[in-house]
């Protein structure tokens, strides 16, 4: 299918252009994706730490709280009066005596920053007095009784072993059926030595306070989140997502795995939900709490901008594509438009319309070319005017070459042969007409005329055709040439000739022969030469023919206009696939050299041999 030049740089600007915008525009969005990816884990990394350090404080603040109860002198006094009501079984009035002491101090401290639920008091024998840490500070319920749950006896176990509080990681609290988070530090009960623990169970809700944010303006947006997980991949803070999700939400990450692993990083992943997050994580620094903290937010809602940026670039893409599809069109059409003219200009000259000529606008290569192409078809021009002429005078000299042969033949016949014929005609009428002596010597002239004739028939044949060329080839035929005419003449003439390689067509030697007889006749007539040199010689690669004289020499060019023997001589020549020359100048003669190659001029047995 053939395409125009136009299309060709239509397209091919119109992809270079595609090509560069998609390059471009990939680059961009490539950029500006890392960009706000690293700006948004820069984001989530400073949520988690932040909400990290909170927690970590929160959890340092309650191991002193611990201490402080711990070594209070308000503790002692309590414990004093839990030992009374134990060994008194005095209950009443010990319970309001306890309430007292514990009003005295411990009720408003611990209902600062709400941040437990029960405060316990137990000792070795199983026995606890606990209270609910309610939001009202003026309601103190106590409560005397054994206290058996699996979280308080894990605690116990543990405070016994250290005199450092101890923290009793999320257990499930059968009494409230909720989970729970202990923290518990041994206590001496004086002069009986009797080992006592006091605990504070740890306020989910104030984690969650410090965890849980879904203000959409703190760097989170609508769907990220921090949260706590403990080594059990189970939560430990609520997730914006999922109600009761503390020790219920297994979450089992990639950014939860790598945090256990003391790695802290950020990363793409898919979380608990199995949606894909952008997730920044690391280890919480709390003894006795093995968790980790992540902050996250989906990727689809952190590539928002990425997405706009996207649309922009497209859409600014499209834009740009039209635009410049425009312009390359324009441009093309510009770069096209001499090409279609010197196209159309061609397409006059192979239909014979030469010398139409192109203005010249641009100073380039297509200037260069138009010009070019201006000049050669003013000189196919020329050359067609000459080529007509050429063959105009080819054609008159083929005619005047018939007609003067024809006069030639018509002369000799009419004015040799006929009259040689009309002799003998009337020499055998006058014999018929006489006595026998005179009839037979009428005869006899009448037989040496007629021999005459014969001989004169003879010569008129082989000048129209040599019989010798056709029987014996060219170089006997060039051979008798000259030796008639160094006979008939005067002239020196020499004849030079290599060994014959190969045997000729007729139609070669034929026209060999034409030009040697052509030639030598020019030289008798005008050439007033005294010596003439005929060589013949083949080499590997063509027959080189040349006749030399010493003669006057003539006009190249006037010759060449006004005669026919030049003009038959260069047409044979050209016939044969050659090259015909003639150098001459005034008084230092003529040579006339002729150059035809070798091929398909063979014939017979030779044909087929190649030469050069």
């Amino acid at each position: 299918m053939r395409i125009s030049i136009f299309k060709k740089v239509s397209i091919t600007f119109l992809l270079l252009i595609i090509i560069s915008i998609i390059i471009v525009g990939t680059y961009s969005y490539q950029k500006a994706k890392n960009a706000i990816m690293l700006r948004t884990f820069d984001q989530l990394t400073s949520v988690r730490i932040e909400k990290k350090n909170r927690i970590e404080d929160f959890f340092n603040q309650r191991i002193k709280d611990i201490n402080n109860i711990a070594n209070s002198e308000d503790i002692k006094k309590i414990i004093n009066k839990f030992e009374y009501i134990q060994n008194t079984s005095d209950t009443g009035e010990g319970i309001e005596h306890l309430k007292n002491e514990y009003n005295r101090y411990l009720n408003a401290y611990l209902h600062t920053g709400n941040c437990y639920k029960r405060f316990i008091l137990y000792n070795t024998n199983g026995m606890a007095i606990y209270m609910d840490i309610s939001d009202n500070i003026s309601q103190t319920n106590f409560f005397i009784d054994t206290l058996d749950f699996l979280p308080l006896q894990n605690l116990w176990q543990k405070v016994k072993e250290t005199d450092e509080p101890v923290i009793e990681d999320f257990k499930f609290d059968n009494t409230i059926n909720k989970p729970a988070v202990f923290i518990g530090k041994s206590i001496s009960s004086g002069k009986n030595k009797l080992n006592y623990m006091v605990a504070l169970e740890v306020s989910i809700d104030a984690i969650n306070n410090i965890m849980f944010d879904d203000n959409q303006h703190n760097g989170l947006g609508q769907t990220g989140e921090a949260y706590l997980v403990g080594n059990d991949y189970l939560m430990r803070s609520t997730s914006r997502f999922q109600d009761n999700s503390v020790f219920n939400t297994e979450a089992q990450t990639t950014g939860v795995k790598d945090a256990f692993k003391g790695i802290v990083g950020t990363k793409v992943i898919d979380d608990y939900r199995n949606i894909s997050v952008l997730s920044s994580y690391s280890k919480v620094g709390i003894d006795g709490l093995n968790w980790v903290v992540l902050a996250e937010i989906d990727t689809k809602e952190a590539m928002i901008p990425i997405y706009s940026i996207r649309n922009d670039i497209l859409y600014l893409s499209i834009i740009i594509t039209i635009l410049f599809f425009g312009i390359v069109v324009l441009i093309s059409k510009m770069i096209t438009a001499p090409i279609r003219k010197l196209k159309n200009a061609a397409d006059k000259i192979s239909d014979g319309e030469y010398g139409c000529t192109l203005s010249v606008k641009n100073n380039d290569e297509i200037g260069s070319l138009t010009n070019a192409f201006n000049n050669m078809t003013i000189k196919l021009k020329d050359q067609s005017e000459k080529l007509k002429q050429e063959r105009i005078m080819r054609l008159r000299s083929m005619i005047d070459g018939q007609e003067i042969e024809r006069q030639r033949l018509s002369r000799e016949l009419h004015d040799g042969l006929g009259q040689s014929i009309l002799a003998i005609k009337m020499m055998i009428e006058r014999a018929l007409n006489t006595n026998q002596t005179k009839t037979k010597e009428i005869l006899n002239d009448a037989r040496n005329l007629f021999s005459t004739t014969l001989k004169d028939i003879r010569n008129t044949s082989n000048n129209l055709m040599p019989a010798v060329l056709n029987e014996f080839g060219i170089i006997t035929a060039l051979n008798n040439l000259h030796k008639e005419i160094k006979k008939n003449t005067g002239i020196n003439v020499k004849f030079t000739y290599s060994k014959q390689k190969y045997n000729l067509d007729n139609k070669t030697e034929t026209y060999i022969y034409r030009i040697a007889q052509e030639t030598l006749n020019n030289v008798i007539k005008h050439a007033d030469a005294t010596c003439i040199d005929i060589n013949y010689t083949e080499t590997e690669k063509e027959i080189i023919f040349t006749v030399k004289d010493n003669g006057k020499g003539f006009s190249l060019n006037h010759k060449y206009q006004n005669g026919n023997g030049i003009s038959n001589m260069k047409e044979r020549v050209n016939l044969l696939g050659g090259k015909f020359e003639i150098l001459s100048s005034k008084n230092k003669g003529t040579s006339v050299k002729a150059f035809i190659p070798y091929k398909d001029i063979y014939d017979g047995e030779n044909k087929n041999i190649t030469c050069g």
